[in-house]
């Protein structure tokens, strides 16, 4: 079962929308191996590794994944488990399936710094997610926070939320 909070928010924003949303974890596969000492795999729409498909796809497995609550099956205890021990999971409310929504998330995934260099920006980490939302406040800069419809992670002990393009407690 997924944590209370996101299933209080994924029910609540359904009923508001009257649409059919689904909640997907965004995690780091790296710590996800080292907190369970399982490798998450590829399952078609339920398991996705975002860095498939890019110049960084040999990292793949290390990378952030995108993984169906709904489907996941023990997976999502491993996920509460982890977001409470690891800096290392987001959880996403959205209106897309795996596929579309790592589609959506890609383009986000490397920043041009200031010398032209790219670089990834670990945004599925939620002590940078909380460090761009508090940075990112101009309109195009808050395009990665809308590929989702409420982004949730825990920050300092305490479960924040990314929502309708603002944050909030």
């Amino acid at each position: 079962m997924i944590p209370i909070p996101v299933a209080e928010h994924l029910d609540r924003h359904a009923q508001r929308f009257n649409g059919p949303l689904r909640a997907l974890a965004l995690v780091d596969g790296l710590q996800y191996q080292q907190h369970t000492g399982r490798s998450l795999e590829t399952r078609e729409s339920i398991a996705e590794p975002l860095l498939a498909g890019t110049k960084e796809a040999a990292l793949a497995h290390a990378g952030p994944w995108l993984i169906d609550a709904a489907n996941a099956g023990d997976h999502v205890a491993d996920l509460r488990e982890l977001e409470q021990g690891r800096p290392s999971v987001i959880w996403l409310i959205v209106w897309r399936d795996v596929e579309e929504q790592a589609a959506r998330l890609r383009p986000h995934l490397n920043i041009r710094l200031p010398n032209g260099r790219l670089a990834l920006l670990r945004f599925w980490d939620p002590r940078v997610i909380h460090a761009l939302n508090e940075a990112y406040q101009g309109g195009d800069e808050r395009e990665l926070f809308r590929t989702a419809f409420e982004w949730q992670y825990l920050h300092e002990g305490q479960r924040r939320y990314i929502t309708d393009h603002e944050s909030s407690n």
